[in-house]
């Protein structure tokens, strides 16, 4: 990420910042002068340059901000200020609190969050007089750049200033980089786990059986599903440091990290493919996220993102894996069924592609998932609205995706015929629903696709998609 990416604010004069100095110490002891004060907690940041407030630089100090909230008694709070002046955003902390304790929590903050070093968090005592590290048997603050003093680093200017600037921006590049990162991945593991789960469903591994899979069972899912969190975020990641490559360029460093993925599932499973088809999917989707949500934070826009903006990058790398349909030599791809090795195989997707004009997993990537969003999504909530518990309404999710989606599984295992035959197996089951009956209706349909080994993959990979979509728009990331 560039500099000017991070630091795009207008820079503050030495005459403001040394002004702004002075209102400070003479505003402390203002407020240690009301009664009842015993401590006064001081709030900046340490930002180097000129350039003291910029969007990730707020959004740092409000991650301090609730630090120190969550670190003092609400009880002992007498006052609060705050201010995001140009010189740079700081807050008053008014205390009636043990001085000593309060520094040794405010020091915890600063020498162990993530973005701690950024700190910069003093403790007066109610003679206005600044308590000093040393007093507490601590070192002093840390360079950014070699680790020793960092006071003595800035007296002799060891360090160049854009050294200084580019560790700074790689503090606050990383802190919430991994923090989205975190939370994209755990939606995504979380609607793997949360798929698998739904009992029952017709042809497919869930908790009462193997569906229309001899190789495979419930815990073979939840296997391959905690071995891939690593890659979710990871895919996130890349969205993220390399969105401003063209789609062609960011599709493929997703195609690499998505085959290393497919790599520690067989390793997982044992060689068994589980989750190839959502493997594809969420690199695109959580690529696609990481993107937009950089751009966003660039922007100083808060989540959640836009979906559409999400989808309109889906698309772009989406459209990238139909080159693969026409490709003379086929490359190691993550969709359903297209292999972890280079070959000039065609695979059983690319076969019903030719075949049928199918595009499958990568069709639907290139639209921006529409099964997904116009079945998929509306599907569960209206369920969920209605009363239905989660895992009722996944499954009855999933019905409505195989009643309407042409899954190439279906019609990998089945034929043409058979995969109808299921779409208007599923329709039926939809249209005489009962509450009480549902799940007898659907364990008999579960029955009888074992019986024909028919297996709806490619839908179960969009209500997991579904799923996710879902749990990112719980979870504040998207709207």
């Amino acid at each position: 990420m560039k500099l000017n990416q991070i630091f795009c604010g207008s820079p503050a004069s030495l005459k403001e910042i040394l002004d702004a100095r002075s209102r400070r110490a003479e505003r402390q002891k203002a407020l240690l002068a009301t009664p009842g004060a015993r401590c006064l907690i001081s709030f900046s940041l340490n930002i180097p340059g000129e350039i003291k407030c910029f969007p990730l630089a707020v959004w740092a100090f409000e991650e301090g901000l609730r630090e120190i909230r969550a670190a003092v008694s609400s009880r002992d709070l007498l006052s609060f200020e705050e201010s995001r002046e140009n010189t740079g955003p700081e807050a008053f902390f008014l205390l009636d609190a043990d001085a000593p304790e309060i520094k040794r929590k405010m020091t915890s903050i600063e020498e162990n969050h993530g973005l701690g070093r950024l700190f910069d968090i003093d403790v007066l005592g109610p003679d206005a007089v600044l308590l000093s590290r040393s007093g507490f048997g601590l070192p002093p603050r840390s360079c950014l750049i070699c680790g020793e003093n960092a006071k003595a680093c800035a007296r002799n200017r060891t360090h160049s200033m854009e050294l200084i600037l580019w560790r700074t921006s790689q503090i606050l590049n990383d802190y919430f980089k991994e923090q989205s990162a975190d939370q994209a991945a755990a939606a995504a593991v979380r609607a793997l786990l949360y798929e698998v789960s739904a009992t029952p469903k017709p042809g497919l591994v869930d908790r009462n059986n193997s569906g229309s899979h001899q190789d495979m069972d419930f815990f073979t899912f939840v296997d391959s599903s905690a071995a891939l969190i690593p890659w979710f975020r990871d895919f996130f990641s890349i969205g993220w440091e390399h969105g401003d490559e063209t789609g062609d360029r960011l599709f493929e460093r997703l195609r690499f990290a998505g085959q290393n993925a497919e790599a520690k599932m067989f390793s997982a499973t044992g060689g068994v493919n589980t989750h190839k088809g959502l493997i594809f999917a969420s690199a695109i989707l959580c690529g696609a996220l990481g993107k937009v949500y950089k751009d966003s934070f660039l922007l100083g826009k808060k989540p959640p993102v836009p979906l559409d903006a999400v989808v309109g990058e889906c698309k772009k790398l989406g459209s990238c894996s139909l080159k693969d349909f026409k490709a003379e030599d086929r490359r190691q791809d993550v969709s359903a069924g297209a292999g972890h090795r280079r070959s000039t195989e065609e695979t059983a997707g690319e076969r019903i592609h030719t075949a049928y004009g199918i595009a499958g997993a990568r069709g639907e990537a290139a639209l921006g998932f529409p099964s997904a969003l116009t079945i998929g999504l509306p599907a569960l909530k209206a369920w969920l609205s209605q009363g239905f518990s989660l895992n009722d309404a996944a499954v009855l999710t999933l019905l409505s995706l195989l009643s309407q989606v042409d899954d190439t599984n279906m019609i990998h295992r089945g034929g043409l015929t058979e995969a109808a035959a299921g779409k208007k197996e599923a329709g039926a089951l939809l249209a005489e629903l009962t509450p009480g009956s549902f799940r007898e209706k659907t364990a008999a349909l579960d029955q009888s696709f074992i019986k024909r080994n028919l297996s709806p993959g490619g839908c179960a990979d969009l209500l997991a998609v579904s799923l996710m979509i879902c749990f990112l728009e719980e979870s504040g990331m998207i709207a």
